[in-house]
């Protein structure tokens, strides 16, 4: 697996300016007062080769912060090796079922073999051309289909954001104070909390109250922070001990992500 800078293949100017000139990516032009709130642009763009004639693509979702986005759309741009249309591009494909930190997939058949192909996409609120589309474009990732005859490669599904053996709760209490508990730690293990808000600006706690953040001895953990909440809005909280996760593209396993509301 490789992943190119999506710079070679698309601008990062906001959609209203870049329209004309992405013409062939399938850009839409949107009207200003009808995308006041973008959908997040997808990230940690992967790709797996399975066959000689199929590849699986898979990114996670920046989307699903809130009731109004569970299910989302996506504007698919498939390259070849040199960056040119091939004419595989979709428009508001989908829809995709997704929450927030999430892993959503796409597998594309009847590919050339032994063929480089590039990826890249943006989250769409409604299908087709509808609805607002996230402001940039993700990264890129390119992988090669394998040579023709080859064997296709056995997989177990794709990891989907929700296998991960460490589990955290987050619960607000009057005062501004938030208890995070959660099971599946590594036993004494020192953890750091990720805590993420809604234009995905995120802290990292390694102590509370002047003390190291660490996981019981049975791998359980029950911290209560203060003043977390600055304004209104939706926190993200995830946690991790240590532990690398090969098949995350930040290489850390992390636990789940609940959400709390500040009010």
């Amino acid at each position: 697996m490789r992943t190119a800078n999506h710079s070679r293949f698309y601008s990062r100017m906001p959609i209203l300016a870049c329209c004309s000139l992405m013409a062939t990516l399938g850009c839409t032009r949107v009207a200003e007062a009808a995308c006041h709130s973008r959908p997040g642009t997808p990230t940690n763009v992967a790709v797996q080769t399975l066959a000689s004639n199929s590849l699986t693509f898979r990114w996670r979702n920046t989307t699903g912060r809130t009731l109004l986005e569970p299910r989302m759309f996506f504007d698919m741009y498939m390259r070849d090796g040199a960056g040119h249309s091939i004419g595989m591009d979709l428009t508001g494909t989908g829809p995709f079922d997704v929450r927030y930190g999430s892993t959503s997939n796409k597998t594309f058949n009847n590919l050339r073999p032994n063929t480089r192909y590039c990826f890249s996409l943006r989250a769409r609120t409604a299908g087709g051309t509808q609805g607002c589309i996230s402001a940039l474009a993700s990264n890129v990732a390119c992988a090669t289909t394998l040579p023709p005859g080859t064997a296709p490669i056995s997989t177990g599904p794709v990891d989907t954001g929700g296998g991960s053996p460490i589990v955290i709760q987050a619960r607000g209490t009057p005062g501004n104070v938030i208890v995070i508990t959660g099971h599946g730690f590594r036993p004494n293990a020192a953890v750091t909390i990720r805590v993420t808000d809604q234009t995905l600006r995120s802290l990292f706690f390694q102590t509370n109250n002047g003390h190291r953040i660490t996981a019981s001895s049975s791998g359980t953990l029950n911290e209560t922070f203060r003043g977390v909440c600055q304004l209104p809005g939706i926190l993200y909280f995830a946690a991790q001990d240590g532990r690398s996760n090969p098949s995350d593209m930040t290489g850390t396993l992390w636990s789940n992500t609940p959400m709390i509301t500040c009010t």
